[in-house]
């Protein structure tokens, strides 16, 4: 019997990803993960979109789909575990070989991956669906993160689903930067090689010597003209059209691109309640600066 070519088209589509190392960027979101995403795909030997949000969202679709049919009475077969998997590697498939096939020289391709902040949450289960995918964890100071955030939220014109900057703070804190990270520091320390735990601040500092760790991680050619290009890929006046480091854009998704910003935007109050929220991981991190906090007023 002939396949019909939908179902040739996706059985195309795992073969391809299945031929190449799969990976994925995650963190906190306002950590740099589209930064990175952007440096990555500056290498001619490697694709990384985004966002799929297989784990978080694809997953639990899925799920209750396959949860609605077992539980119909008139139905005689039921999916199981492994079944839900394969559903949902299928859908994950299918996201990344369009990635690829949006590539500039998708033969080239050899690493490839998405960029979707939520995967921090959700590792055993993409562990589960890519056996062997590798992972790139971004983590920023949560005070930077949280300013870069507030602004995002004033562009969407949302911000006032919080009464003051320092309540979105503690929110940004809690609900956002301690759990991505323990999360995906936790999940870590099972992929052992297979993680990658890269500073915000460490690429801000030094770009070529992170980007070209970056590329050696994924098993690409890091040669310094690779490097480079790289680099160049995900500069900010490239980014942002055109302006320098610590030239504000508030209307853009790129807004400022510096580091220790924060310090410009927090009073005592908000500090404190970050601070408190944190339960700890900003000292645990040492994303600690004595100077910057007696400028705060």
């Amino acid at each position: 019997m002939n396949l019909p070519p939908w179902l040739l088209n996706s059985l195309t589509a795992s073969a391809e990803v299945s031929e190449r190392q799969v990976f994925f960027v995650m963190g906190c979101q306002k950590s740099g993960t589209t930064w990175v995403q952007r440096l990555l795909d500056g290498h001619p030997h490697v694709c990384c979109g985004g966002e799929g949000h297989f784990g978080d969202v694809a997953g639990p679709i899925l799920e209750r789909a396959v949860k609605t049919y077992n539980d119909l009475p008139k139905t005689n077969a039921s999916f199981g575990g492994q079944d839900l998997l394969s559903l949902v590697r299928l859908f994950a498939d299918r996201i990344l070989a369009g990635y690829l096939a949006g590539s500039e020289n998708p033969k080239a391709v050899t690493a490839l991956g998405d960029k979707t902040p939520e995967t921090a949450l959700t590792v055993p289960i993409m562990d589960a669906l890519y056996p062997g995918a590798r992972y790139i964890h971004i983590i920023r100071d949560g005070r930077d993160g949280a300013v870069s955030g507030w602004a995002h939220l004033q562009r969407l014109g949302t911000a006032d689903r919080f009464k003051t900057f320092a309540d979105y703070a503690a929110y940004f804190a809690e609900h956002h930067w301690v759990p991505y990270i323990t999360a995906a520091r936790r999940a870590g320390t099972a992929l052992k090689d297979r993680y990658l735990e890269l500073r915000y601040e460490q690429l801000h500092a030094e770009p070529k010597v992170h980007a070209r760790r970056l590329l050696e991680f994924l098993g690409v050619d890091a040669a310094d003209e690779h490097v480079a290009a790289c680099v160049e890929a995900a500069a900010f006046s490239r980014v942002s059209k055109g302006r320098r480091r610590g030239e504000e854009d508030r209307s853009s998704h790129f807004r400022k691109g510096i580091v220790g910003d924060w310090a410009n935007h927090f009073d005592r109050d908000a500090l404190g309640r970050f601070e408190a929220a944190t339960r700890g991981m900003l000292r645990e991190l040492d994303y600690t600066d004595a100077q910057a906090v007696t400028s705060i007023s």
